[in-house]
């Protein structure tokens, strides 16, 4: 089977491309570098030059395609969120989904797959309800990026194509967002962040790219689908275990005040969570390898 990856040379795509590799698959990634990009990837990964504007058309040597992930998108977490930095967040998911959706209306791929990436941030700031994937979008900043790239997506759901739109959660990995978070922790300067209550719903980094391929392979999974584990945390507990785990006290908190004028509104990641179960992985039979918290941190950290 042929899958072409958008964001293939990033942390959760360069993952991605082993794991399918380690099943058999076919991976193509699309780069606009393909001569730094093939030094990145895995042997056996072939990478598809593309500008990220012109139409999909334009590639070279474009071929048949059974599956299309896009995990492409300007990051939301290197620079505090000004005017024309959260323009570029939303342009840059709509602009590569807009391509691809555009290729495969015209026939030019035609995928029987496309999963597209979003977010738990889909559902705005929650409070202690668990959220499934049937609940309404929220209606700050980051929900409204991701109703409009999910919508922009469901525009090929046809029934010679499936559209899966991924609600990630945070992703426990050796990159991303662990890696930011520990970093205080290793200067013994870590604690909570804001009161603490908030929630965090989490995946480790080898259960989300199993999620991608257990999708392709059980077409009953549609719509939208939680990547994430079954047991969120609160984030005073996720900074006492990920304190322990780094054998390193959980002692400083970081108040809100103090977020909010480091990071600016970027700080609502952080402050404001959501308590997502994945139940539509879970009734698909989804087996998760590392569902508690202190596995998965053990397992990205190199503990075990």
């Amino acid at each position: 089977m042929k899958v072409l990856i958008f964001g293939g040379t990033g942390f959760v795509g360069r993952n991605l491309t082993v794991e399918l590799l380690a099943n058999g698959y076919q991976v193509y990634v699309v780069t606009r570098n393909p001569s730094k990009t093939t030094n990145t990837l895995e042997n056996g990964v072939k990478v598809i030059e593309w500008d990220n504007h012109s139409p999909l058309t334009s590639m070279n040597q474009l071929p048949e395609i059974d599956v299309v992930i896009n995990l492409a998108g300007e990051s939301i977490g290197n620079h505090r969120w000004s005017k024309s930095v959260k323009q570029e967040i939303l342009e840059s998911r709509i602009r590569t989904t807009e391509a691809i959706v555009t290729a495969i209306n015209n026939r030019a791929i035609q995928p029987k797959l496309l999963i597209n990436a979003s977010a738990v941030g889909y559902y705005g700031h929650r409070q202690d309800e668990e959220i499934t994937e049937s609940e309404q979008a929220g209606e700050d900043y980051l929900a409204q990026v991701c109703r409009a790239w999910e919508n922009e997506a469901y525009k090929v759901q046809s029934d010679l194509t499936r559209v899966v739109t991924l609600r990630i959660g945070v992703v426990i990995g050796r990159e991303g967002a662990l890696s930011r978070m520990a970093m205080p922790f290793k200067f013994y300067l870590g604690g909570t962040l804001g009161g603490g209550n908030q929630w965090i719903s989490w995946i480790n980094i080898q259960d989300l790219t199993s999620t991608m391929r257990f999708i392709i392979e059980h077409q009953e999974l549609t719509g939208p689908v939680n990547a994430t584990t079954p047991y969120p945390i609160r984030m005073k507990e996720f900074c006492e275990i990920l304190g322990e785990v780094l054998n390193r006290p959980s002692w400083l908190p970081m108040p809100e005040l103090l977020l909010r004028i480091v990071l600016g509104q970027m700080a609502d990641m952080l402050l404001h969570g959501q308590r997502v179960i994945p139940k539509k992985l879970l009734n698909a039979g989804f087996e998760f390898k590392f569902p508690k918290l202190r596995s998965a941190l053990e397992n990205a950290i190199g503990n075990k």
